[in-house]
């Protein structure tokens, strides 16, 4: 799948190698998505304890995992979405959506940190729609949806 600059993406489903890369991301992720937080508040286990039990894929470039996404496709919810960063703006995060939309029957649910705007934006453009209102707390979450015929 082609994913800007002539790079060609793979995605599939993450195996227990993958495991490593992607708590990398997800820490590197979390750290500047949540700047707000401090760093220590986020650790590489997080990662182990955020996907249990969900269905993970990963986005990959020649031998290289450089985001993944994991889900429970029962209960229709995105749980994470997360691109190294040396790889954003490149469709990665939408091929991955999309991957992830495929295992889900009707509509999907995800949360979103109200104060992450740059994902907030993402999600809006992809065509998710926030249902819920965020509150002033600073860890406060944003419920998005998306509706398809089906």
């Amino acid at each position: 799948m082609p994913a800007g600059e002539g790079v060609r993406i793979a995605i599939r489903s993450a195996r227990d190698a993958d495991s490593a890369r992607c708590a990398e991301i997800f820490l590197h992720g979390r750290r500047q998505a949540f700047s707000w937080q401090p760093a220590e508040r986020f650790g590489l286990d997080d990662y182990y304890d955020c996907v249990r039990g969900d269905s993970v894929l990963v986005a990959e470039t020649d031998g290289t995992v450089v985001g993944f996404v994991s889900l429970d496709p029962k209960a229709g919810i995105i749980h994470n979405l997360f691109i190294d960063p040396g790889w954003r703006k490149r469709g990665i995060g939408s091929a991955l959506l999309r991957e992830a939309l495929g295992l889900l029957q009707g509509g999907a649910e995800l949360a979103c940190a109200a104060r992450n705007a740059d994902a907030r934006a993402f999600y809006e453009r992809n065509g998710w729609t926030p249902v819920g209102e965020a509150s002033n707390q600073p860890d406060a979450l944003v419920l998005y949806r998306l509706s398809r015929a089906g």
